[in-house]
């Protein structure tokens, strides 16, 4: 059963900061985390043995020689000086270490998926070159850590023999001709095992400062709060008719900026089919995020229902609203997890997954696979053809069975006939849903039954008779448009 911890987790990955990368993330929840465990376990395993040794040899000290042992404790404050200086330095170099650790990962995880796009554009060297820097760095901070640990033992020790020294010297002066050696080489062992546990604390303070960097970058994690997250009040739908409404809603990505989306007002009523066009990058795909909650807007607000849909559960609105991307995104794991991923019971019925996988036009290539929806995809759909890989992603959508639909250029990696046999389960499916449709091709947007223009951020109707006249500039020319139609 997941823990608090795990949902935290979940709230920190899913809510991560724009700009964050996801390989310093990753780096932070694995590696720097064992370094925090290793940290805490030293100081753990180490705070009681040592305590006891310390106060068991500092208690035969005095019973021994009390003068001696008041010329001892003077040595300890320099030891301690040591340790902490040297303590501080090893926590720079180790929050230096952890962060080009950290880029590297982050670098790693951007350029390993994308080597088909660098290899297309001769960028292996250029790649090469990055790599080098950046784990060149990442060695020489290590190393710089390394040595720091190995010094700061032989730095106490050289204190420890140096405080010897003085302490002899003072116990000539102390002692005077009433020096015993017997008694003194007693007090030298108790001397030596009381230091020992000394060296023990500055070791485990040192291993605390080598692990105090990556303790604060996890607490960084920890310490931050989505700004989209559920009220206290929130409700929870069981079902939705599918009647959405913008109510002047505006929203930017950077502050200061023109807004994508400008006081944008659209009514989109339960079971229509409305189709959003506009330039590329103009915000279509922003008013579905916003839609989704990925996004808060700065004003104006959006009901489903009539209920504010930042009153509604997140998990209860997503479940009612399937969306199918642009670029499908799938996971490492079978066709069949990737077509249920939606299951809020994580289940999988495989009756709707083989229905929804047939609906979608991705049971023909699943069912020539050795091991039909059992078979492993590979990472991000590695696998897998784009056309294969956005045919799964609407077989999720299909599977979720929402009341809301959105299609974000879902039929861009689609051939014709794939899109033909899409098309009619789209026409299916709109007698009972509420479908939104981004699209640049006119054959799905002809589907609509309303049109609307999304152009500078400013949101308004039009007639197919005034799209068509566009003359292709949101989508494909019309004559394009009569082919297509003459092929099907």
């Amino acid at each position: 059963m997941p823990s608090n911890h795990d949902f935290l987790l979940l709230h920190v990955i899913t809510g991560r900061r724009e700009g964050m990368a996801a390989g310093d993330i990753a780096h932070r929840i694995t590696d720097e985390a064992d370094d925090v465990a290793d940290a805490v376990y030293s100081v753990l395993n180490t705070i009681v043995p040592t305590s006891l040794q310390l106060i068991a040899m500092g208690t035969q000290m005095v019973a021994i020689n009390p003068q001696l042992s008041l010329v001892a404790a003077m040595v300890i404050p320099c030891m301690s000086i040591v340790i902490a200086k040297l303590g501080e330095r090893l926590r720079q170099i180790s929050k230096e270490a952890h962060l080009s650790l950290a880029m590297l990962a982050a670098y790693l995880n951007d350029v390993l998926p994308s080597m088909l796009t660098v290899k297309v554009n001769n960028g292996e060297h250029k790649e090469m070159l990055r790599f080098h820097e950046l784990a060149f760095v990442d060695l020489k901070n290590n190393l710089g850590k390394k040595k720091m640990k190995a010094l700061i033992p032989q730095a106490v020790r050289t204190t420890y023999i140096a405080g010897l020294v003085v302490l002899c010297a003072g116990s000539v002066a102390v002692s005077g001709t009433t020096f015993d050696p017997e008694g003194f080489l007693s007090f030298l062992t108790a001397l030596a095992l009381f230091v020992e546990p000394i060296q023990d604390f500055g070791k485990a303070y040192n291993e605390y400062k080598q692990g105090e960097p990556a303790l604060e970058r996890i607490f960084d994690l920890t310490r931050f709060i989505p700004e989209v997250r559920d009220k206290p009040s929130a409700v929870h739908l069981n079902s939705v008719k599918g009647d959405i409404k913008f109510h002047d809603v505006t929203f930017r990505y950077v502050a200061g900026m023109p807004p994508t989306v400008d006081g944008v007002n659209l009514h989109i009523r339960a079971g229509e089919t409305i189709a959003i066009v506009g330039p590329s990058g103009g915000g279509k795909t922003t008013l579905a995020k916003l839609l989704l909650r990925l996004y808060h807007p700065q004003s104006g607000h959006i009901a489903l229902d009539n209920h504010d849909i930042q009153d509604i559960q997140l998990q209860c609105l997503r479940t009612h609203i399937a969306f199918v991307s642009q670029d499908p995104m799938l996971f490492s794991g079978t066709i069949a997890e990737n077509i249920a991923y939606g299951d809020p019971m994580g289940d999988i019925n495989m009756r709707k997954v083989e229905n929804a996988a047939k609906i979608a036009n991705a049971n023909e290539f699943t069912k020539i696979l050795p091991k039909g929806y059992d078979s492993y995809i590979g990472q991000r759909g590695s696998s897998l053809s784009g056309g294969q890989k956005q045919r799964l992603s609407i077989a999720r959508a299909i599977y979720q069975n929402s009341s809301i639909l959105v299609l974000d250029e879902a039929t861009s990696a689609l051939d014709s006939r794939s899109e033909l046999l899409l098309k009619e389960v789209l026409m299916n499916l709109m007698a009972s849903h509420t479908v939104v449709i981004i699209a640049h091709r006119l054959e799905m947007i002809l589907m609509a039954d309303r049109i609307v223009l999304l152009e500078g951020g400013k949101l308004r109707e039009i007639t197919r008779s005034a799209f068509l006249s566009l003359d292709g500039r949101f989508g494909s020319p019309p004559d394009v448009l009569s082919r297509e139609l003459g092929e099907a």
